[in-house]
């Protein structure tokens, strides 16, 4: 383990893969101790997070942090999503006209966003999407193969704990733009400045785990029995 105070500095490129994702939305990857001793934070829940593999948008990413690197030179990321026919969203959304969510493109661009802050050990806090623009020109299908994601930063502002970055998403080959998002803006932010309880999260979240399970069954058995017949709906 690092000591307190101690600088350190990512690789010019830092490459992900799915081992790695695991561990960053499970907050364990060896760098949540790093950054939580660089920044002397209380823990890695004060540090940018990814969600499981329900809404996890890729499954491996390039982080790039070398000088003068992308379109502005204060560096890039890339990351790619295999698209699946069991992909969970393709069951719901919607019944006889199964599609990506544009939200969801949406997100993945900005989970990129937040897991190249993580590593460029530049910046903490929780990550909140604040500003943005979105045009949207095609559609992610469950006979597509492939999703690309770029997003170049515009500028970090390290003591306002603000980035910005610009950047598309692509389907099936890496030049056949769908999404294109102009200057966005998130922001990271402290627990206190959110105004998250500081008791333990079992201790406010408390869902009907068994009844969860339940819906989520019944949900894909009626999508299943939807598919099973032959529908023009």
């Amino acid at each position: 383990m690092m000591e307190k105070g101690i600088e350190f500095m990512p690789e010019d490129v830092i490459e992900l893969d799915q081992s790695d994702l695991v561990k960053l939305y499970n907050k364990n990857h060896e760098w949540h101790q790093m950054l939580v001793d660089k920044f002397n934070l209380p823990s890695a829940g004060e540090l940018p997070s990814l969600p499981q593999p329900f809404m996890l948008g890729f499954n491996k990413a390039k982080l790039v942090y070398a000088e003068g690197s992308g379109k502005y030179g204060k560096g890039y990321a890339e990351a790619e999503l295999d698209v699946s026919q069991n992909d969970p969203w393709f069951w719901c959304h919607f019944l006889g006209d199964p599609v990506m969510p544009g939200s969801l493109g949406l997100d993945a661009f900005l989970q990129l966003t937040g897991t190249w802050s993580f590593f460029s050990a530049a910046i903490y806090g929780r990550a909140r999407a604040l500003d943005g623009s979105y045009a949207y020109n095609g559609q992610v299908f469950p006979y597509s193969k492939k999703v690309y994601y770029r997003m170049d930063v515009n500028r970090l502002l390290k003591k306002k704990r603000l980035l910005f970055f610009d950047g598309h998403l692509a389907v099936d080959t890496p030049d056949n733009i769908i999404y294109s998002f102009g200057i966005c803006k998130v922001g990271f932010f402290t627990s206190d400045e959110l105004n998250i309880p500081k008791t333990a999260v079992n201790e406010y979240y408390k869902p009907d785990w068994a009844q969860m399970k339940k819906n989520a069954v019944n949900w894909i058995e009626n999508a299943e029995k939807f598919y099973t017949k032959i529908s023009n709906l």
